[in-house]
């Protein structure tokens, strides 16, 4: 009995030990496994950074340029980008690009996009004039004033003219001119305004209106219903329309110098 007491003393102290043995081997793993987690982040690390250094040195070595281009050389577009490229491809600021290209005179809209490994693609949309404005300049199609280097070339253009912030509003009455008239057969050749915000147009048959200052559209309406009934028809070549009133209209013949009024109005000037 003493000894079968003694074994059981002996078996419950080594328990302790053994439970011990295995804590401590747990704890070892527990450290290898952090450590190998730690190495294998610092290795990853490394990766990453040595790959970001091989992107960060990648040259632009071509730059691609497409779009349909008459008035700007490809060679001029690189020009402008030449100088920005320090970057390298995968750091390039293509916003920044975009915006020093269209800087340029001929450039209405520029896009830029990275190909890997070394190109930059450039895709240029040109400014279209439109209209002469005043003397020298001209217009787009949103009222931006462009420049135009050969000015022989676009010298068909209508002109429009008028006080230095009444581009946009007058490229507006000229786009409506355009829509309204285009069923008549007719174009305006010329849209001009005066200091006193008077109106007038030019179409390519040589007929001129007066439009005033006031009631763009209907005015212009009433023109396009008189033409469509009346004047289209006409035998003798209509010299100039008065449209300042509050109805009806003035109208000027060729070869009979005088004013025919086609309706009853009241002089609203």
């Amino acid at each position: 009995m003493a000894a079968r007491r003694q074994k059981k003393t002996r078996n419950a102290r080594s328990k302790p030990k053994r439970m011990s043995m295995q804590g401590f081997v747990a704890r070892c793993l527990a450290l290898l496994q952090r450590g190998v987690l730690l190495f294998s982040i610092a290795v990853i690390a490394g990766i990453a950074l040595l790959a970001m250094e091989a992107l960060r040195s990648l040259p632009v070595e071509r730059i691609v340029v497409g779009g349909k281009l008459e008035n700007l050389r490809h060679a001029a577009v690189r020009e402008a980008l030449a100088g920005e490229l320090d970057a390298g491809l995968l750091f390039l600021d293509l916003d920044a690009l975009r915006t020093r290209l269209e800087s340029l005179p001929w450039v209405y809209r520029a896009e830029l996009r990275r190909r890997f490994p070394d190109t930059l693609e450039v895709r240029v949309v040109e400014q279209v004039p439109i209209a002469r404005w005043g003397d020298s300049a001209y217009l787009n199609h949103e009222a931006r004033v462009i420049e135009v280097a050969d000015a022989k070339r676009w010298a068909d253009l209508p002109a429009i003219r008028g006080p230095e912030d009444s581009a946009p509003r007058l490229m507006r009455h000229y786009q409506q001119l355009l829509l309204d008239l285009a069923p008549l057969a007719l174009t305006p050749v010329s849209l001009t305004e005066d200091d006193f915000g008077q109106l007038g147009v030019v179409l390519d048959n040589g007929t001129a209106l007066q439009l005033g200052d006031r009631e763009f559209r209907g005015r212009l309406q009433r023109f396009v219903d008189l033409w469509r009934n009346e004047l289209a028809r006409s035998d003798v070549a209509v010299h100039h329309v008065d449209l300042r009133y509050e109805t009806g209209a003035a109208v000027a013949f060729e070869e009979a110098e005088q004013v025919a009024g086609l309706s009853a109005a009241s002089e609203n000037r």
